[in-house]
């Protein structure tokens, strides 16, 4: 009676090895199929690829570190700038994409990339830091009051520096592309990019001292934070505040929200207050408020998506002690079997 019992057992559990095997083979082909050979570039490549960068962030500098007098209290350059960078930005996204399908699918970018990546997030580091320096200098040394101010240059050249420097946080978006990480390049993404460029160019046209210090201030914080995080991450170094920069983004923005409320019920009470002073606070809301929203949007999927991928974990190594229990259940039967099966032999030939 037992025997076919045992039997069925035996077949089930090899049906599910074979199956777990199979599955096995699988997910190893995948995984081959994935990461196929690429080739490795040159260090002659590599560092072409960091000097090009290099090039290009003197170039930027040049035009962004000049005379501080040819920038306060002088008029800003006109909206074709943001215009054309924007818009050049926006076209180049798909353009890149193509060269990088067609010329380096081949290629292991993220080795071609590796030394040119350290540098521009290290630089990012250094030049964010640099403005938290100064506007927290102004407001210690240099007269600049916390909040309230209409007049102040002291942090002027400081909102300068943070307004040509979203330009150069395009390459943010473009080593995502050339990295073929295009899952990263989000609305999100490309809206932040975008839009910020075009408020900070506002905040500086028409109200570039005062309290409009306060954004570029905690921006540039936040920033300190996330490039360290991404050079010490190339550099194979543990980041011990990754998981927190989600939130810190989202408490930059209900700050300024606040800040924002606070600058104008002061200033409202002030004789020399015009529209331009309440159109950067309507723009520095405006902005503050989506980006909130698309962030927490965001982070709520993020959050989604790593619970799901816990319970898929836990249910997979749940039923992993389900298959062991069943086959130590069958292979204990089978010994059983076999036992009373030679017992039986010893009977027969005994009689």
């Amino acid at each position: 009676m037992c025997m076919p019992t045992t039997n069925e057992g035996m077949k089930q559990s090899k049906a599910s090895t074979s199956a777990a095997v199979k599955n096995m083979v699988d997910m190893k082909k995948s995984t081959e199929e994935k990461n196929k050979t690429l080739t490795v570039p040159s260090l002659g490549a590599r560092y072409t690829c960091a000097s090009i960068l290099v090039g290009l962030m003197a170039v930027w500098g040049k035009f962004t570190f000049v005379d501080e007098a040819t920038i306060v209290g002088k008029p800003m350059h006109s909206y074709k700038v943001p215009l054309f960078f924007t818009v050049f930005y926006l076209i180049s996204l798909p353009l890149l994409r193509s060269f990088t399908t067609k010329f380096l699918s081949n290629v292991d970018v993220k080795i071609l990339l590796k030394e040119s990546m350290i540098i521009y997030n290290g630089a990012q580091v250094l030049l964010n830091g640099w403005m938290v320096y100064r506007c927290v200098h102004a407001i210690l040394f240099e007269g600049q009051a916390f909040v309230g101010d209409l007049h102040s240059t002291a942090t002027t050249f400081a909102v300068w520096v943070h307004y040509c420097d979203k330009y150069l946080e395009f390459f943010d978006t473009y080593f995502m592309v050339l990295r073929g990480r295009m899952d990263q390049v989000s609305f999100l993404h490309v809206y932040h990019h975008t839009s910020i460029a075009w408020c900070w160019w506002i905040g500086i046209s028409i109200w570039p001292g005062g309290d409009a210090y306060f954004g570029a201030l905690l921006n540039s914080m936040i920033h300190v934070m996330m490039y360290s995080y991404y050079t010490l991450s190339l550099c194979k170094v543990a980041c011990p505040w990754k998981a927190h920069l989600t939130k810190a983004q989202l408490a930059q923005f209900t700050s300024v929200i606040i800040y924002t409320g606070f600058s104008f019920f002061k200033i409202s009470k002030r004789n020399d207050t015009t529209w331009k002073h309440y159109l950067c606070h309507a723009t520095q809301v405006f902005e503050m408020v989506s980006l909130f929203v698309l962030f927490m949007h965001f982070y709520r999927k993020k959050y989604s998506s790593k619970k799901k991928s816990k319970e898929n974990t836990a249910i997979a190594s749940s039923e992993g002690q389900k298959m062991k229990k069943i086959q130590s259940t069958a292979s204990i039967a089978s010994t059983a079997d076999t036992v009373v099966s030679s017992a039986s032999i010893e009977e027969v030939s005994q009689s």
